[in-house]
């Protein structure tokens, strides 16, 4: 969107419209386009085209990194269009339209009018809830434990009974998927459009309450307690402003909120951790794309990690990755801004809790400018009780080892090819030895000695690498192997994009390769890819991920070989009467739950959103 708004704000300038435009993409909920009129062409005469062209048309119409072109749009919902507009992200670029202006844009977009604002409670439980108890064992955040391997042996799901899961009920997201479940005892907690966060029913998928913060997107959730005097359990969270705030996880009630960050462009998108009454959170950054904006006056953002007392939401202590000051470079034109810096080392990704070394780490991504920081490019350890950095292991490839990267790679700037990809995995050997591991969207993954300051053990190069990965979101360990996804999203070579690997942990050696699958996009064939942009989850004998063709595919452990696969990506009638439609299965892990798995289809998705919780459970035989 054009860059009418927020003069005054040091830093926003251009970049405010990619940030809106991204976080508003976020809000989207998949619909079905057929027989829609949306125009290719605009009429400048026409009222909706002509706010188009002035407001939307410099960032939809060239959509850099995650920047929607106009033509995804259709696919969103118009509620979640006009939400945007009037209440969400996108209100300061919709600032002085008209009631009918922003409903003139909606039909534009989307082909169709908005319905009102969904009430969730409309699919209210009808019995009372038993006593909310959180185990240990609990899918509880987007790692699915502190050390972030998704490994659950339940019994119920193995290699034997993967090929039996059928769709057992499904839940249509209000606004669109805004992230994956987290599950606490019989609950399954939603981060969803419109500002919502939901309780549900695990068995029934009836509502249990229904929180809402209007303007914000939530993307990931953790439930943990109850702690610090606190009741009951709570659920906590962060979104796209940097807030961080606690409900009550039997009630809804807000318990607390804090702001962590005050810069503009910071965000949290990584689910938070809890550990000995501390919630632990990752901070991000949107300023990436506004690198790419020549007026944007680049950059401030850094990312890096919170702590705050859960029972009171006080910030115990704050470390940013990038430790140097800000300063000034020249411009590299006459016309060019100013450059600031060091800035960026955002942390998008969960965190890992080492409870044996009392350490926290985080993986961060790429440095905003050209200043060649400490801190981006890296996997860091903080103590947990001090905040102290332990440690800080840089990947960042130097002289002509990164020339003949990024020469090999083409077509980027080069600078967060080399990004931590994945949230840090602590794997643990049967005698007790651990290993900490990471992979990169350069395409490698990496294992380090916890015990000698993040030193590499071994690195192991498993894909091509580029702007999406090679290797992103999650790696898995089920104790044996670690699984590898692949992305290559832009790989020339066929097979490459969406390959999946186990690799020996003691040595990174490839034990088994699988090519990627066949693309099949209900949706489209032309760009259809079945890259690997999410993390993997595993159960005794079969590894679970999800594809950017939108089907939800698992293999074997022992080979690779396949054993299930269901295409999301279609409509479905919902438990809660939401109309509901997958997309691509893609950022987010296949949750594990003690008596089914929850897919969220269409969340973190670009091309193909979507608004489909749904809900498998294995046939008896």
């Amino acid at each position: 969107m054009r860059n009418v708004i927020i003069r005054g704000l040091v830093a926003f300038g251009v970049a405010v419209a990619a940030l809106l435009a991204h976080a508003a993409h976020a809000e989207g909920m998949q619909a079905d386009v057929h027989g829609l009129v949306v125009p290719e062409q605009l009429d400048a005469a026409d009222r909706a085209s002509a706010l188009y062209i002035d407001r939307c048309a410099s960032c939809h119409d060239h959509p850099q990194n995650n920047i929607p072109p106009r033509a995804s749009l259709a696919y969103r919902s118009p509620e979640a269009i006009q939400y945007a507009l009037a209440e969400g992200v996108m209100k300061p670029m919709a600032k002085d339209l008209r009631p009918d202006d922003i409903e003139a844009l909606v039909v534009l977009l989307s082909g169709r009018k908005p319905r009102p604002l969904p009430d969730p409670m409309s699919a209210a439980c009808k019995t009372p809830a038993a006593p909310l108890v959180v185990a240990d064992q609990d899918w509880s955040n987007n790692g699915g434990s502190h050390t972030n391997t998704r490994f659950r042996d339940y019994g119920w799901l193995t290699a034997d009974t993967a090929p039996r899961l059928r769709l057992a009920w499904s839940f249509g997201y209000p606004g669109g998927a805004g992230g994956p479940a987290v599950l606490g005892g019989d609950r399954v907690f939603l981060p969803a459009g419109f500002g919502f966060v939901l309780s549900l029913d695990a068995e029934s998928g009836c509502v249990r309450w229904a929180f809402r913060r209007p303007g914000r997107v939530v993307r990931s959730l953790v439930i943990a307690g109850p702690t610090g005097g606190q009741a009951h359990p709570a659920v906590y969270f962060g979104d796209d402003l940097a807030w961080v705030t606690a409900l009550d996880a039997v009630t809804g009630e807000q318990l607390w909120q804090v702001r962590v960050d005050d810069n503009v462009l910071s965000r949290i998108t990584g689910s938070p951790s809890v550990h000995e009454g501390k919630v632990l959170v990752p901070l991000s950054s949107i300023e990436d794309p506004m690198t790419h904006v020549a007026s944007h006056t680049c950059c401030t953002s850094r990312g890096g990690l919170v702590a705050l007392d859960a029972g009171t939401g006080k910030i115990l202590w704050k470390n940013l990755h990038i430790t140097q000051a800000l300063r000034d470079l020249p411009p590299e034109g006459p016309d060019a801004p100013s450059v600031r810096g060091p800035a960026g080392a955002a942390t998008y990704v969960p965190l890992a809790i080492d409870e044996r070394r009392g350490l926290v780490y985080a993986s961060t991504a790429e440095e905003y400018g050209r200043f060649d920081a400490a801190g981006p490019y890296s996997v860091v350890a903080y103590e947990m009780a001090t905040g102290k950095r332990r440690w800080a292991q840089q990947f960042l490839p130097v002289g002509a080892e990164r020339e003949a990267a990024c020469h090999a790679i083409g077509e980027t700037d080069c600078r967060n090819v080399f990004s931590m990809g994945t949230a840090p995995l602590i794997h643990t050997f049967p005698d007790g030895r651990q290993l900490l591991l990471a992979g990169q969207k350069w395409g490698y993954v990496y294992a380090m000695d916890p015990d000698d300051g993040g030193r590499v053990i071994w690195r192991s190069k498993v894909a091509a690498g580029g702007d999406m990965g090679g290797v992103i979101y999650g790696l898995a360990s089920d104790g044996e192997r670690i699984y590898v996804p692949v992305s290559d999203v832009d790989a020339k070579e066929s097979g490459r994009a969406g390959s999946l690997l186990a690799l020996d942990p003691a040595t990174g050696k490839t034990l088994w390769h699988r090519d990627g699958p066949v693309p099949q996009c209900s949706w489209t064939h032309e760009g259809c890819t079945a890259a690997q942009v999410a993390a993997l989850s595993v159960v005794p004998g079969a590894v679970f991920g999800g594809y950017n063709d939108g089907w939800l595919r698992a293999f074997s452990t022992r080979d690779g070989a396949p054993l299930f696969s269901f295409d999301t990506a279609r409509g479905y009638e919902t438990v809660n009467g939401v109309p509901a439609r997958g997309g691509q299965v893609s950022g987010y892990p296949v949750v594990i739950g003690r008596k089914a798995l929850f897919v969220t289809s269409g969340a973190s998705s670009v091309e193909r959103p979507g608004n489909a919780l749904l809900v498998f459970k294995a046939e008896q035989p």
